[in-house]
């Protein structure tokens, strides 16, 4: 609960606010908002290279002591985009941003859930996606409300002192909890640890993520035009655009109550499975109102266990022992990857019209899901599995 609350900040203060003051932040350095974007796409894939850096960092000297540190970058890069004099020093600030964020975001916070209880990490990944994904739905509305009486560099100040004199108490309390006993950590994960060294299971592992992350890219980042594109009216696009945040929250409370139950590859392939459901639907009932709820509520669902299986699924093949080095590297190469999605189905939607766009993703889904189809076959061959 305490590494959730942080992770709502940490994602509201650092992700979610700047789409949020990008307009007001663009009028007041006299640069175009587009540049700002631009700038923010550049630091999410500097984020992305610095994953691999940030994993290696995370196992050798704890997630938690990490999370400390870049709760405090964090929070300075806040103030020095409140403090800004012009738009290279706000985009110096999104640079810092954005590299405190790989070790704050999903990823490190399902290190520290590791080091801390491999036993138990796989069930508390699962609360933690849940009690995380209402950062949006928290700091979204509360910048705009916020910008309605203070300017955007009071705001950045706030949220600088959200990252200490908040999330920074709430990772503390978190390390606080005592360990689970390596030994035991061995008991639970050993078996299958040892047995998957071979690291064509990684690649294949790397590569299924990062064709997944891809789609979602394209698909969350163009949903509303997509709808639009379709022949939704507005009032329509916005009504069953809704769907997808529920649709997320509802998997991610059946993923905690099955997490023992269903293994992380088959939860894996399922949300493989669903996200190419989805784009097949859309694109064979594309003017039907039903076909495309049926599409945004199978992407919330995909998304919902997709952003669980990132963290449960190399714990459960390769067990705790360099956890966030194999983490940091998936990361590197699925956010790299997605970073590009945008632009990719922008391109392809304009020149072949939004069907082979749709087309191209759920070709996507096809090949990730066959990926981890790949890593089952392999790891039932294994001995011991």
């Amino acid at each position: 609960m305490a590494l959730g609350g942080a992770g709502i900040i940490s994602y509201g203060t650092l992700y979610y606010c700047v789409a949020a003051i990008a307009k007001e932040a663009s009028r007041d350095l006299a640069v175009a908002e587009e540049w700002i974007l631009g700038c923010f796409s550049f630091a999410l894939l500097a984020s992305a290279l610095m994953s691999l850096v940030a994993g290696r960092l995370m196992d050798r000297y704890g997630a938690g002591k990490t999370m400390k540190v870049a709760s405090f970058v964090g929070a300075a890069s806040l103030g020095i985009a409140a403090t800004s004099w012009n738009a290279v020093v706000f985009a110096i600030a999104l640079f810092g941003m954005q590299l405190a964020s790989a070790f704050l975001f999903y990823e490190a916070a399902f290190v520290f859930l590791v080091q801390r209880d491999a036993v138990h990490a796989k069930r508390q990944m699962a609360v933690l996606t849940l009690i995380v994904g209402f950062s949006s739905t928290l700091f979204w509305p509360l910048t705009s409300l916020l910008l309605t009486s203070i300017c955007w560099r009071q705001v950045c100040w706030i949220y600088g002192g959200c990252n200490v004199l908040l999330a920074l108490p709430l990772i503390q309390l978190a390390l606080g909890k005592s360990s689970a006993r390596l030994g035991d950590q061995n008991t639970v994960c050993g078996p299958q640890a040892q047995s998957s060294s071979k690291p064509t299971v990684l690649v294949l592992m790397t590569v299924g993520f990062s064709l997944t992350t891809f789609a979602f890219s394209a698909l969350l980042s163009r949903m509303i035009p997509i709808l639009s594109s379709i022949g939704l009216e507005l009032q329509e696009t916005a009504l069953v655009s809704t769907l997808f945040g529920p649709s997320q929250v509802a998997v991610r409370l059946f993923a905690g109550s099955f997490t023992e139950r269903i293994s992380p590859i088959q939860l894996t392939i399922l949300s493989c499975v669903m996200l190419s459901a989805a784009t097949f639907a859309i694109i064979l009932a594309s003017h039907s109102l039903v076909g495309i709820a049926i599409f945004v509520a199978l992407v919330g669902f995909s998304s919902g266990l997709n952003s669980i299986c990132r963290g449960s699924l190399p714990l459960s093949v390769f067990g705790p022992d360099g956890y966030g080095a194999r983490v940091g590297l998936i990361t590197t190469f699925r956010l790299s990857t997605a970073s590009f999605a945008p632009f990719f189905f922008n391109f392809i939607q304009n020149n072949y019209g939004v069907r082979l766009a749709l087309a191209s993703l759920a070709i996507c889904g096809t090949a990730s899901t066959l990926s981890f189809a790949l890593v089952s076959a392999r790891l039932k061959r294994e001995p011991g599995r």
